[in-house]
């Protein structure tokens, strides 16, 4: 069930051809030189003062908050429509801009890691720099991996005819694709996310034609995109080389404030627990009748209707599900909706998944979906809702401080979608129906743990081949792909051989590499979390709320330690896991009452 809900970007710009656009970029350009001749040079040494540092980084915000706009427009604008040349040109322009303004702040933060040690003791403790002190300790750790300033200029200078250029012709394709498929004798032409959809379809054999369909889709296109997606992997190796690091991942590590030990106890626990993955595909392949389960059976509904939810209907449940746990985050939502804040329409040339754009402090955030009805809809649009409302609270943040870091950024999501599918649980008193939203909540569950998991473990894994063996063969990018997609499924599903194909359309692998570990991380914790607003009731709002609006104003184990929580703990992560094995046994236990 389509709906025509799109957004309303006016309140950034009127449109591409706007003339604020070009002022406030030149604004922002003129600042940027002002900011570079004021302070090159002043950072770096061993009498700067605090007052000194808070200025300049006063400055350094506000010029980036004013950046932000542009820029964070242009990406808006082109997502609902890549195939628009406009869209497109000013979308490359402002990345151009983007350029030449980092070109004047790149020495800024290379002199904040230059801080002489023994001033930078002096001065860190001081009260002027609180709103910044995170910034500048996660700064001076990054510190070890910069280049020169005349190399991170060259690296900024040629970003946009390299791996952005390359990540904006992964985004055209993809977006631009058609996949043809008969659907019960009718010829259809769709996009990405309509055959995506068909997956989820009662019927099998319109589960397995759009399967093929959108395999031979992939298929048409692989020259181009295994192309880039070598061409990433190599530019990724260069720049890990040049600034240091010693693994593939190990950037991502740093940027998300995490030790490789937290991330390798979260991967390492949902790897021994695979066997839950199994045990719930054994379940399903029973409850569905079918000798085997493979790749295009995933997603079937365990009952065999259609269940479509109008936008309307999607509104009203995520509104009263917010309210009835809190009003204030009620109160936060309801204008998404209201002042057109969410682009959820499906149409030619539309970016495929979703998103949520946290413009900066001064700018409400952005939900971009495509809706086609489906109940899954429903969770993602909760799911999204949930990061506006982290982004809405963070508002009070700084820019620097503003946006949480990546295992942090799902805090909110996830909780979101828990709150919207515990309403929908109470309204249903059919055993079969209760089953039936149980295990699409287990799928997803699945996808957001285990299948995120076992992506990071193929890129792992091609990030490695690729250093090794040089530019690699779709075949063995492929079978990659396919080993580490099937361990998690072990005996209870086989994925065929088109599924080898699928990771051509996955973009957190071509545009954001090792990214994906970060929704694992993100939904364990917040079953944890849920279980103890469960445990607490009121309570537990407002310090949930606070850790919201704390942003990224600091490390992921400091703000989770203010909620007892101790990431280092393997234990803490295998309770997530167990959550997620009680949930299978509660889907067992109603399969027994038919």
């Amino acid at each position: 069930m389509k709906t025509d809900v799109t957004w309303d970007l006016s309140d950034l710009y009127a449109g591409v051809d706007d003339p604020k656009i070009e002022s406030d970029v030149a604004s922002v350009k003129k600042r940027a030189e002002e900011f570079e001749s004021k302070y090159r040079g002043r950072i770096a040494v061993s009498d700067l003062t605090a007052a000194t540092l808070r200025d300049a980084l006063d400055e350094y915000e506000a010029l980036l908050r004013d950046e932000q706009k542009p820029s964070a427009f242009a990406y808006l604008h082109f997502s609902t429509d890549t195939t628009d040349p406009a869209r497109g040109a000013l979308l490359q322009k402002m990345q151009e801009a983007g350029t030449e303004i980092a070109t004047h702040l790149i020495f800024f933060d290379l002199e904040i890691g230059k801080i002489p040690q023994e001033t930078y003791d002096r001065l860190i403790g001081d009260t002027a720099l609180d709103p910044y002190r995170h910034y500048l300790q996660h700064q001076r750790a990054l510190a070890a991996h910069y280049l020169s300033e005349a190399e991170e200029k060259i690296l900024e200078e040629t970003a946009n005819s390299g791996p952005r250029a390359f990540g904006r012709l992964f985004t055209e394709i993809t977006a631009r694709q058609k996949f043809r498929v008969t659907v019960r004798g009718e010829e259809q032409e769709l996009t990405q996310s309509e055959i995506l959809a068909l997956l989820y379809d009662p019927d099998r054999a319109v589960r397995q034609a759009a399967a093929a369909s959108f395999t031979e889709g992939l298929k048409e296109h692989h020259h181009v995109l295994h192309f880039i997606f070598n061409t990433l992997l190599h530019d990724k190796a260069v720049k890990d080389r040049l600034r240091r690091y010693a693994e593939p991942e190990e950037a991502r590590h740093l940027d998300n404030e995490l030790s490789k030990e937290v991330v390798q106890n979260v991967v390492e626990v949902c790897v021994e627990n695979y066997g839950v993955v199994a045990d719930y595909y054994h379940l399903k392949r029973r409850l569905l009748g079918l000798d085997e389960l493979t790749h295009y059976d995933r997603y079937a509904p365990i009952l065999d209707t259609q269940v479509e939810i109008s936008f309307d209907e999607a509104r009203e449940m995520v509104l009263n599900s917010f309210r009835a746990f809190s009003p204030q985050v009620y109160d936060i939502t309801e204008p998404f909706f209201s002042k057109r804040w969410i682009d959820a329409a499906v149409k030619p040339g539309k970016a495929g998944g979703a998103y949520c754009s946290s413009v900066s402090p001064d700018w409400h955030p952005y939900v971009f979906m495509n809706y086609t009805g489906k109940p899954r809809d429903v969770m993602t649009l909760a799911h999204e809702l949930g990061h506006g409302i982290h982004g809405v609270l963070a508002c009070k943040q700084n820019l620097l401080n503003f946006h949480a870091s990546l295992p942090m950024a799902e805090t909110a999501s996830v909780f979101g979608e828990m709150l919207v599918f515990e309403a929908l649980q109470k309204t249903l008193t059919d055993p079969k129906e209760k089953l039936a939203l149980l295990a699409e909540k287990i799928e997803d569950t699945f996808a957001t743990v285990f299948r995120q998991v076992a992506m990071f473990r193929f890129e792992q894994a091609v990030h490695r081949a690729r250093r090794a063996q040089g530019e690699l063969t779709v075949e063995t990018v492929n079978q990659l792909w396919q080993t580490h997609m099937q361990e998690m499924f072990q005996d209870s599903l086989r994925l065929g051989d088109d599924h080898a194909w699928w990771w051509l359309y996955i973009p957190h692998i071509f545009q954001s590499p090792f990214y994906v570990y970060a929704y694992a991380f993100g939904e364990l914790l917040v079953l944890a979390l849920y279980a103890r607003y469960r445990q607490e009731g009121e309570p537990f709002i407002q310090k949930y709320l606070n850790l919201l609006a704390a942003g990224g104003s600091d490390s992921p184990p400091n703000l989770l330690k203010a909620m007892d929580i101790d990431i280092a703990d393997r234990a803490f992560w295998q309770g997530g896991a167990r959550l997620i094995r009680q949930m299978v046994e509660q889907a067992q236990e109603l399969a027994r009452l038919f």
